[in-house]
Formats: C-alpha cells, structure tokens, sequence
C-alpha cells in the first residue's frame, strides 16, 4: 500500500509542476525603397543645341556626345529611340545619322567644309536616315550601375549626292532616353 501511495505521489508532482517562459519583441527593422534616377548631362531634361549647326552644305557633318548617368540606387539599362522633323523629304532622307556607344565627338575640319566625326566602341545606328517614327538607335545597354554612366555620339551627314530639294531646309532630331531597371 505505501508503495501504491508512493507510486500516486509521484504521478500527481508531475503535474503540478511550473515551467517558466519569457517573450522578447524583435522591432527595428526598417525597408527603404531604392530610386530609378536616369539624368542626361546630369540633368532630368536636356536640350541639346550643341548639336546644331547651320548652313550645312553636301558632305559636310556635324557630331556631339551625350553622357547619360545613373543618379538613382538601383542598376537599369538605357535604351534610345529618335525621330526626326524635318521641312521635306529630301532633307529627311538626305542627312545620315550614324549612333555609337562609348563614343566621343571630334572636330576633324572646322572650315569648309566642316568635318566632325565620333569615334566610339560599338555603332549601334547607322549610317541611314532617322524615320519619322521613334526608332532605336541604341540598347537596350549594359546595366548602368548606380553612380556610373555610358555616353553614345551622333554624327549627322549631309549627303554629298543631296540635290537642290535639300537648300534652305531644316532638320531636327529627337532622342527619346529610357532606363529600365536591369534584370539580377
């Protein structure tokens, strides 16, 4: 009988005894949006008149680079599409366009007739005429990390074949820059 007591006894401490617990709270943790910042000379809209030129006659050109930067915090890549105004078809067709990746414009004769040219890795246009409907000329580019930049030339050639259609006419390019966040 004692041992039936002392067997009861045992059974019965079992389950009245205390485990102790504690809770602890973790906080702190903050997430932060990164930004998709394209600037163009370092600036988020540019107007580029260092392209211009007037009074081009039959092959003579005109070339300038653009520096495209990366002023956000996430890597994207740049594509460009360009279109082009121009007063006739003649003119349209008559000035070739050449783009180039890593490019930098040079002045190779700045009197009659006027050269200037870009030299640069790899074309990615050209030479041939812009459309009248937004093209790419270039990309999509390496990812362009954050802090980093790629610069593209143009060079545009008055055809040394253009005809009389092509005196007196205008011509402008428009170049239409878009980043887009790079694939990891």
């Amino acid at each position: 009988m004692v041992a039936l007591v002392g067997a009861l006894g045992l059974v019965g401490g079992l389950g009245t005894q205390a485990y102790w617990t504690d809770a602890a709270t973790v906080s702190g943790a903050t997430i932060t949006s990164g930004s998709l910042d394209l600037e163009v000379e370092s600036q988020d809209s540019y107007t580029w008149t260092a392209l211009s030129i007037s009074d081009l006659a039959p092959g003579e050109s005109t070339a300038e680079s653009l520096t495209i930067s990366n002023a956000g915090t996430t890597p994207f890549t740049v594509s460009i599409a360009s279109e082009v105004s121009a007063s006739s078809e003649a003119m349209r067709t008559a000035v070739l366009a050449t783009v180039r990746s890593g490019g930098a414009a040079s002045t190779v004769s700045a009197t009659y007739p006027r050269e200037e040219e870009c030299a640069g890795t790899t074309t990615t246009y050209g030479p041939a005429a812009l459309p009248v409907a937004p093209t790419p000329v270039l990309g999509p580019s390496d990812p362009i990390a954050p802090g980093g930049s790629l610069t593209f030339c143009v060079l545009l050639a008055l055809d040394a074949a253009a005809g009389n259609p092509t005196q007196s006419q205008t011509y402008a390019p428009s170049f239409q820059v878009t980043a887009t966040q790079a694939v990891p």
